[in-house]
């Protein structure tokens, strides 16, 4: 029995592992907006360059900002919140990516796994 949990757990990881990392924005023209259903700006475009780069799946969702505060700090799944500035003790709530554009981040949850974050990473410094 315990052969076959521990092969369903393999089975698993990779369906796991494929679940898109929930991108959230808010309303910023011109580097982040929603127009005809679609995410766009000068700021989505950079960001989608790195996480195909990094192949990370992803979901982008248009949310306020104070609602990113509330779901980063219940930091109940991996997620990530675009264009905050990495001001000192931030990183206690959750991890800073590099620079997206102009001074902004990605501030996302503890539970955003770190290899994801240093594929990432990775790619916005190319």
């Amino acid at each position: 029995m315990n052969r076959l949990a521990a092969a369903l757990t393999v089975l698993a990881a990779p369906a796991l592992a494929a679940e898109p990392l929930a991108i959230h924005y808010n309303e910023r023209p011109p580097y982040h907006y929603t127009m005809g259903g679609m995410a766009q700006g000068e700021g989505i475009d950079k960001l989608l360059v790195a996480l195909r780069a990094a192949n990370i799946p992803y979901q982008l969702r248009s949310t306020p900002a104070k609602q990113q505060l509330i779901l980063l700090k219940a930091n109940l799944q991996p997620a990530c919140m675009l264009a905050w500035v990495g001001l000192p003790g931030r990183e206690r709530a959750g991890k800073l990516s590099e620079i997206v554009y102009d001074d902004r981040r990605l501030w996302c949850t503890q539970a955003t796994p770190d290899d994801v974050m240093q594929r990432l990473n990775k790619a916005l410094r190319k």
